[in-house]
């Protein structure tokens, strides 16, 4: 009597997420490399060597320690500060099966939209590019569609704690569904969009030339430490559009976004610990 083949599982997308197992293909060296590829414009990716301290993270190091998360903390702005002394020590999402949280995706929010109009010349203390009221008051959605929100000069803002599952990629709204919840937290960074010239839709957008500002670097590093030291390993660093790639009418953020700047912040603030 023939057995049947076991059935195999479902492989989605560029980095070739399984369905079944809630995860990127290979190590976690592998998977950072293929989901850190740098994001050029309308979402093309091209291949880039981790920096050695992100290599280290995903190899070698040792787990975060209470002290780099106390190093993170003091590194926050008030009102988040307190915000984050307060969870320090509670758990961080798992997806219904029991998954750990694995992923720390970095966005940008590609609003405001400047639309034909240049960019403010202050970009990083201009108001209306910083505020986050349309981020809270409904404006985009019912609910805050990320974890964090990061203005460009370095102000945060908790739309959700890092122990409630949540979704802000189509991978997981569109394509796994609520199983996927707990698996990824998202850091949402303020970079507006404007068209590129020559387009008026918003399928053709571009951001500033500096993507992120050196506060968001700062902070962003800042995050994902604190976050790794909630969760007792040091995360996945990903971005939307890798998670998302070769999804349909996948997003192409965050754009402009300098990996090495990210990890040069990483750096200090883990010898700073």
């Amino acid at each position: 009597m023939a057995l049947a083949a076991p059935a195999r599982s479902e492989i989605i997308g560029g980095c070739r997420f399984d369905r079944d197992t809630l995860t990127f293909a290979g190590t976690a060296l592998e998977q950072a490399t293929c989901l850190m590829r740098k994001v050029g414009l309308l979402g093309e990716k091209e291949d880039q060597p981790l920096p050695p301290m992100i290599a280290w993270l995903m190899t070698d190091a040792p787990l975060p320690t209470a002290a780099q998360k106390a190093a993170a903390i003091a590194a926050f702005p008030e009102p988040y500060r307190t915000f984050a002394t307060e969870h320090a020590n509670a758990p961080v999402s798992q997806t219904e099966a029991g998954l750990p949280l694995l992923y720390f995706v970095i966005h940008d929010t590609s609003t405001p939209f400047y639309g034909d109009e240049p960019f403010p010349k202050n970009l990083d203390t201009d108001r209306r590019t910083n505020d986050f009221a349309p981020y809270m008051d409904g404006t985009f959605a019912a609910e805050p569609v990320a974890h964090i929100f990061l203005s460009r000069f370095g102000q945060i803002w908790a739309g959700h704690d890092f122990a409630e599952g949540w979704r802000a990629t189509k991978l997981e709204s569109r394509v796994i569904g609520a199983p996927a919840r707990g698996r990824f937290i998202h850091i949402e960074t303020v970079q507006p969009r404007r068209f590129i010239e020559g387009f008026d839709d918003r399928g053709h957008t571009q951001g500033p030339a500096q993507g992120f500002s050196d506060a968001q670097y700062r902070q962003l590093a800042a995050l994902y430490i604190y976050a790794s030291a909630r969760a007792g390993r040091w995360l996945i660093p990903a971005q939307h559009a890798t998670v998302d790639d070769l999804i349909p009418d996948a997003h192409d953020d965050p754009q402009n976004f300098e990996l090495g700047k990210f990890a040069a912040a990483l750096e200090g603030l883990l010898k700073a610990a």
